[in-house]
């Protein structure tokens, strides 16, 4: 009776303390969705409102009907893609040399590689705001996707290594025997094993270059090449801010974060779960 007693209480505790980090963490969305609802001078209202009196769409509506928010997305959707494409490609070739070639430096450069992840992103905006003036790409396109792969490649590396490292060279082998090159191998065998682990890697690339905020900031000046976390903070102003629609902007920037993330959640569970046990 005591022990029934007893497991009643532990499960209560459990599911209170997960309703609570729940409510904790779901408050601030629940927030920006309701601000974003509502008109600017609804915001402050004393005493605050969880909910608008009036659904109030306006803020949408500037957002979605403004050229400048809609370049905001089209910048942060192309490099994201871009810096994604360039960091699978890179980084599983280097992380097939790494896992499947031994040699003497091959224990300092990935000693190298775990160190590039070290450095906090505050450090590295001084040398990566004159590398950009130095190689005339300032306020270009280029300056955000070379400085995001740069920035993503290390990790990037060292996430599909140890995916390629449960992979057994016996059936690479089987496959040179058959007559296979290896390029062939890598293409039929290697990668097709290695799409959840892949996947994984392109959706941490994807959403740390859509979510990157300092270096897009300092690194661009028009409004032509900014990205959608930049152009939220452009929504503060001097003298007045337009809350709703920043919140608005932010909602939709990170719809497709949330979509990604949803449809391929399985394959990136799958990735970071397996890749971390040698085989």
């Amino acid at each position: 009776m005591q022990s029934n007693r007893d497991k009643v209480i532990k499960q209560f505790v459990i599911y209170l303390l997960v309703l609570i980090s729940a409510i904790i963490i779901f408050s601030p969305i629940f927030w920006m969705i309701s601000v974003s609802l509502r008109r600017n001078v609804e915001v402050f209202t004393a005493p605050p409102r969880i909910l608008p009196n009036n659904l109030y769409f306006g803020a949408y509506a500037a957002i979605l009907s403004n050229k400048i928010y809609l370049r905001y997305f089209f910048n942060s959707y192309f490099i994201s893609a871009s810096v994604t494409f360039v960091c699978i490609i890179v980084a599983s070739l280097a992380a097939y040399g790494f896992s499947r070639y031994k040699y003497k430096a091959n224990n300092y450069l990935l000693v190298f590689l775990i160190l590039a992840q070290m450095f906090p992103p505050v450090l590295l905006v001084i040398p990566y705001f004159m590398f950009t003036i130095q190689l005339n790409f300032y306020d270009t396109y280029w300056a955000l996707i070379l400085t995001y792969i740069s920035v993503l490649l290390p990790f990037s590396t060292l996430m599909l290594k140890s995916y390629f490292d449960t992979i057994p060279r016996s059936l690479e082998e089987a496959a040179m025997i058959d007559g296979c090159s290896r390029l062939q191998t890598i293409r039929m065998i290697v990668f097709p094993l290695s799409v959840p682990g892949i996947i994984a890697t392109a959706v941490y690339s994807f959403l740390q270059a859509w979510n990157e905020y300092l270096l897009a900031v300092t690194l661009t000046e028009r409004w032509e090449y900014r990205t959608v976390t930049a152009g939220v903070g452009f929504l503060v102003g001097e003298f007045t801010s337009e809350w709703n629609q920043m919140m608005a902007l932010s909602v939709l920037g990170s719809l497709p974060l949330l979509i990604v993330f949803l449809f391929a959640q399985k394959y990136m569970m799958k990735g970071l779960t397996l890749g971390s046990v040698k085989g």
